[in-house]
This record gives C-alpha cells, sequence and structure tokens, in this order.
C-alpha cells in the first residue's frame, strides 16, 4: 500500500511540474507511461524464442518439422547436407535441412534418403541406439543448374538453346556451362538473354513481355465486337420508351372505362357512382339555372 501511495505521489508531482507546460505535454507523459509496459508485452509475446525460430521458417515453408529430441532421448543428426534438400526416413517426408541438431527418431534399424533438384540422391542404412545421438555423414554431388522462369503472360514458350522447354511459369535444369534462353508468345515481343550455369546453383528471371501494336489493336477490336448488346445504351433506351408506351395503353382504357355514366353525358355536377346510394348508382344530373 506504502509502495502505491508512493507511485501515486510521484505521479502527482510530476503532474504539478509540468502544469506550465500545457495539457499536451500532460497528456503524451501520460500516453508514455501507459505505453511502455503494453508495448513490452506484446513485444515479448510476438517474439518467438530462438530454440522456435528454425520450426517456424520450416513451418511457413510448408514442409514438416520434425521434433527435436532431448539430452537423454534418440536422436540423430546430419552432417554436410546441403540446405534445402528434403530428408525422407523410412520412406516418410520429415522436414527440409537444415534439421534440428538432435532430431528425435525412434531406437532400431532406419532408411535415410536426402534429395534435392540438381544434386545427387543420398541414400543411407543406419540403426539409433536408445538414448544416443548418431551422426550420420552425408555427401550429395551438384549435377545440375536449376533455372526458374516466371513471366506477367502465361503460357509464354521457353526454349533453351533453341530447344522448346516448355511453358511460363517453368522450372527446369540445365547442364553446366553456357546457355540462351529465349522466351516468346504470339502478340508479344520475345526476350531472350544469356546465362552460364554452375552445378548447385539456382538462377530466377522475373520476366514483362510487352504487347506489340498489332495485338492491342486485335484484342480491343475482340473487345468492342464482343461486347454484350444489353450493356449497350441505346438499348435500354429503347427498352424504357415501350416500356413507357405499355404503361400508357393499359391504364388509359382502365381510367377511362372507370368513369362514371354521368360524366359520358356531359352533366354539368356529377357525383361518383360509388358514393351514392343504391338508387342513385344509375347515375344523377342536376342542371345549374
Amino acid at each position: 500500500m506504502q509502495s502505491c501511495l508512493r507511485t501515486v505521489g510521484e505521479v502527482l508531482s510530476l503532474l504539478t511540474s509540468l502544469r506550465r507546460t500545457g495539457w499536451v505535454a500532460i497528456l503524451a507523459v501520460l500516453g508514455m507511461l501507459m505505453a511502455a509496459p503494453s508495448g513490452r508485452a506484446e513485444s515479448d509475446g510476438d517474439e518467438p524464442p530462438p530454440a522456435n525460430r528454425r520450426e517456424q521458417a520450416s513451418a511457413e515453408g510448408g514442409a514438416p518439422v520434425p521434433a527435436t529430441a532431448k539430452l537423454n532421448e534418440t536422436a540423430f543428426a546430419l552432417l554436410g547436407a546441403p540446405p534445402r534438400a528434403e530428408v525422407r526416413l523410412d520412406g516418410k517426408l520429415i522436414g527440409v535441412t537444415p534439421l534440428p541438431p538432435r532430431t528425435a527418431v525412434e531406437p532400431g534399424p532406419h532408411q535415410l534418403t536426402i534429395t534435392r533438384r540438381g544434386f545427387s540422391t543420398f541414400s543411407s542404412d543406419f540403426t539409433a541406439i536408445s538414448g544416443r545421438l548418431v551422426a550420420v555423414e552425408v555427401e550429395l554431388t551438384p549435377l545440375l543448374a536449376v533455372l526458374r522462369i516466371r513471366a506477367n503472360t502465361p503460357a509464354a514458350q521457353v526454349f533453351v538453346d533453341e530447344d522448346l522447354r516448355g511453358e511460363t511459369p517453368l522450372e527446369l535444369e540445365l547442364r553446366p556451362g553456357p546457355h540462351v534462353v529465349r522466351v516468346r508468345r504470339i502478340g508479344y515481343f520475345e526476350q531472350t538473354w544469356s546465362v552460364s550455369t554452375v552445378p548447385g546453383e539456382e538462377y530466377e528471371r522475373d520476366l514483362i513481355l510487352e504487347i506489340q501494336p498489332e495485338q492491342k489493336r486485335r484484342e480491343e477490336a475482340v473487345f468492342k465486337t464482343e461486347k454484350r448488346w444489353y450493356s449497350r445504351w441505346w438499348v435500354w433506351t429503347l427498352a424504357a420508351v415501350g416500356a413507357s408506351g405499355v404503361a400508357a395503353a393499359i391504364v388509359t382504357p382502365i381510367v377511362l372505362s372507370r368513369r362514371s355514366d354521368c360524366e359520358k353525358l356531359s352533366g354539368e355536377v356529377c357525383f361518383p357512382i360509388s358514393l351514392q346510394p343504391a338508387a342513385l348508382q344509375v347515375g344523377l344530373t342536376i342542371p345549374l339555372r
């Protein structure tokens, strides 16, 4: 209680000292005092612990995250594995390298397979010992390079050394050495570039194919011819005029048919038939003198 009173007294003294500076400064100080603890709590809650950052990064990539074993649990570790390689244990995908330093595993024999595009496949058998850590040396030899091509327009043809390899978006493997890549699509300006690939390396290219003027005019002409008939302004104008005529043709006979016989006889004063007693429902005319 004394500490709370002491804190309140300090705040009051601070407000008294800041009275001359105006209410804006006072409110600013109060805002800083209230925001400091909450910001600390939010940062502590949002920031993952260092041990879980690896698992969070792997989970965002869509690959499963293997469990991390404790010091006295059965585990294995990979030595020399390249990054972004898929690891399968007994035929099941368990994660993507790098794996945790101590990856949990059941005791007994296992078959380990590690693959990565552009590299040779590593396969080995090992036996996990209960309560121990088993280290497995991995060797993947780089054989090919990987090229990824994306374009702003789909289905653009990709030629490598004048050989058609597919359509965008495309991921393909290339032999080491120089290559000429050409991307084309009818109606667009094609793009050509050279690349010298190295085994095990990955290359990416994002292209923006510009449309040719002739193709642009053709597409605009097709759009105009394919425009829906009901989207034109004159269609709705004619429809409105026709609807008005039909409405007038229906309403006019109804109004005329409801006129009383008194009005048809050119009477000077007429009483509506619906308001008269039964004896006067044939119509009544009263001449004015």
